[in-house]
């Protein structure tokens, strides 16, 4: 694989970790947004809930397990997609090295 096929890869990859990253972050907001309707579908009539649900306000009861298991996901997945980033950042500086020998041995200093 040459540099610039290893470079291409390298941001795309970036790319989907940016994307797992958000993913996770959302998740997690979506968590923390379940305990606060949670709390607050205690105060209300089984009537105002439903109605709440069918705006799309509050989430249903079986989203919240959905939800945790969405978070477990995405934390995995990004140590994945991490673990790849790893390897190919090593072949990158290997290819990068590899580079610098090619440039140096192709351009031999000139001799005053």
């Amino acid at each position: 694989m040459d540099r610039l096929d290893i470079e291409l890869y390298a941001e795309r990859l970036a790319r989907h970790a940016q994307r797992a990253a958000d993913e996770l972050a959302d998740a997690r907001l979506r968590e923390a947004w379940w305990e606060l309707e949670s709390a607050a579908r205690l105060s209300l009539s089984p009537s105002d809930a439903e109605r709440l649900e069918a705006l799309g306000l509050l989430l249903a009861p079986p989203t919240a397990s959905s939800i945790r298991r969405g978070v477990g996901e995405r934390v995995a997945d990004l140590a994945a997609i991490h673990g790849l980033q790893v390897i190919v950042e090593r072949q990158r500086a290997e290819s990068r090295q590899g580079a610098i020998g090619v440039t140096a041995t192709s351009n031999p200093p000139s001799v005053s």
